[in-house]
């Protein structure tokens, strides 16, 4: 007896694979800046055509708004609340400065965002939409670790949350593009402690360590 043929045909495998593209665009970003990569080379890295790319991201904007959502998710996003923690806002400081300023293989140096913020990236209305979400939930993540300081009494009662928090993210924003700048890192930690210790008053320190 002859089985009888399948009724339901399975259709070509799926060869996209939108995380990886995502990730190399999300790389190739953060190294050469968005400006500073074309969608060919991005198709090329991730072994995509391009066709494929507008199938399932509409375009060039649609791939670097989802590129910059995976950062602020991935990388920014996290920072905070892996790094800075409930520890003590002066040892989550240093924490976090050192993390910012420690360079890693597996990710370019300086701040994606940073660099898009501060350069003449020209961005499609998607990703002008993302980056500006992700900069928002930076802001928010900051203000909420500043008011928590604030409660506690670690931050001076005469320094409005809403300044603190801008004050951090410059400073940070400034780090960040110094080691994009690829200087000492010693160095940069230095001028941390110099920039923070208004912040922290009289009666708290960074440690040695930043």
């Amino acid at each position: 007896m002859v089985d009888a043929p399948n009724k339901r045909r399975r259709g070509r495998p799926k060869t996209f694979e939108r995380p990886k593209v995502v990730s190399v665009a999300m790389q190739s970003y953060w190294q050469d800046g968005v400006d500073g990569v074309s969608l060919n080379e991005v198709c090329r890295l991730a072994g995509v055509s391009k066709p494929g790319v507008y199938r399932e991201f509409g375009g060039e904007d649609g791939l670097k708004a989802a590129a910059f959502k995976h950062y602020a998710e991935v990388v920014s996003g996290s920072m905070l609340s892996e790094v800075v923690g409930a520890q003590p806002f002066a040892q989550g400081l240093t924490a976090l400065i050192q993390a910012v300023t420690t360079p890693a293989e597996a990710r370019p140096l300086g701040c994606l965002l940073a660099k898009t913020r501060w350069s003449s990236a020209r961005l499609g209305p998607e990703t002008r939409a993302q980056v500006d979400a992700a900069v928002e939930t930076v802001h928010e993540a900051f203000m909420a670790w500043v008011l928590q300081a604030k409660t506690r009494g670690e931050i001076p009662a005469d320094i409005a949350v809403d300044v603190a928090a801008a004050f951090l993210i410059t400073q940070f924003n400034t780090i960040l593009m110094q080691m994009a700048a690829e200087e000492d890192p010693t160095f940069i930690r230095a001028q941390a402690r110099l920039a923070f210790a208004g912040l922290l008053g009289s009666s708290l320190s960074l440690e040695e360590t930043v």
